[in-house]
């Protein structure tokens, strides 16, 4: 680390000197904005040919997870093809201390989607997006979004996003969404389909987020991102996969039981889970998006395993995973193959732990 001393030469270093070392640095400075010369970023590990990874950047969600430092969306790899999913203010310091162990770089980004303007969502987005535009060696890259967030992006900073701005804008909408848009997209071997989600996005405007279904060589993941389940909407989901290999479950609280107006927090809940499994019947639930006051590890495992056994009562074949964010899941069109912890922590280490000594591999 620097001290004070290391620089006490440039106190009497001559003008001239002095001159040099401000033109150095301009020039640098100059030489960023060609993209040429910007610095090279070694090869990130790739997800294996025929595999999709899922990377946790962040198991926390809602206002209190977000000031907890532990909202960050997640990326989806293939061999081929990165695309990162609503990154809020924990995402780019988390893909910082993957560049650092050579488990990601900024050139492997393809497209970045934002499903809804709630700042756990999207607080990260324009930082992750120069870094994605800044070292493309490969065409234009893309931001998708929902409509709200496609039009505020655009008026808000049209530097970024819009006509001539550093990314291809592109709006995302299911036919039961409130305002128009593309149903899906193609990005390199990975389709992204817009379902409804019931959310209040803004005070009134409850039908205006997306959720979204991955679609690649493994098969379909769902990810619910913020909303109400209701049968219209697993209607919705089973039109385009009617058996997804896995569901990413916005299901932030316990309410195992019914209590009247808890719906009004527009998410997921853990008596939610084995209405989906019985429906869609996927391979896996992975719970995502914990409220600060539901984050503590022992009651990721606790909810698991009381659904795992609700399920298992049921003959339903669906395993239910705990996250923690640093979690990094290998899935095929089979199974998932492995567990593992791309950035540590004791609530990764725990939750790794338990996948892979309860039958979950």
């Amino acid at each position: 680390m620097s001290s004070t001393s290391d620089f006490a030469h440039l106190y009497t270093t001559r003008d001239e000197d002095l001159i040099a070392i401000l033109a150095a640095a301009d020039a640098a400075d100059i030489a960023l904005h060609h993209p040429a010369s910007v610095r090279p970023q070694p090869p990130a590990r790739s997800a294996a040919s025929g595999t999709c990874e899922v990377l946790l950047l962040g198991a926390l969600g809602c206002r209190y997870g977000m000031l907890a430092g532990g909202a960050g969306g997640h990326l989806i790899r293939t061999a081929t093809t990165t695309v990162l999913v609503d990154p809020g203010p924990a995402a780019l310091s988390m893909l910082l201390q993957l560049i650092e162990q050579g488990l990601f770089c900024w050139s492997e980004l393809d497209a970045i989607a934002v499903t809804h303007l709630h700042p756990d969502h999207y607080a990260d987005v324009i930082p992750c997006l120069e870094g994605m535009v800044s070292y493309s060696t490969d065409g234009r890259k893309l931001l998708l979004a929902n409509p709200t967030a496609a039009a505020r992006f655009a008026a808000f900073s049209p530097y970024h996003a819009g006509d001539g701005g550093l990314a291809e804008l592109v709006t995302l909408a299911h036919p039961e969404t409130d305002g128009p848009g593309r149903a899906s997209i193609t990005v390199g071997d990975v389709t992204l389909h817009a379902v409804p989600a019931v959310h209040t996005e803004e005070a009134g405007r409850s039908r205006s987020a997306i959720g979204l279904i991955y679609e690649s060589t493994i098969g379909h993941i769902w990810y619910t991102s913020d909303t109400n389940l209701t049968d219209a909407l697993l209607g919705h989901v089973a039109a385009i996969c009617p058996a997804p290999t896995m569901v990413i479950a916005h299901a932030d609280a316990s309410n195992i039981d019914q209590v009247p107006g808890r719906a009004e927090a527009c998410h997921l809940e853990t008596r939610d889970v084995p209405v989906i499994a019985a429906t869609l019947r996927p391979r896996h639930v992975l719970i995502q998006h914990y409220d600060l006051a539901y984050s503590a590890t022992g009651y990721r495992i606790a909810q698991a395993v009381w659904l795992q056994r609700q399920l298992d009562r049921s003959n339903l074949p669906t395993r239910v995973l705990p996250s923690a964010s640093g979690l990094r899941l290998v899935l095929t069109d089979e199974e998932i193959v492995d567990y593992g912890v791309a950035l540590s922590s004791d609530a990764a280490s725990a939750v790794a732990g338990y996948l892979r000594n309860h039958s979950c591999l």
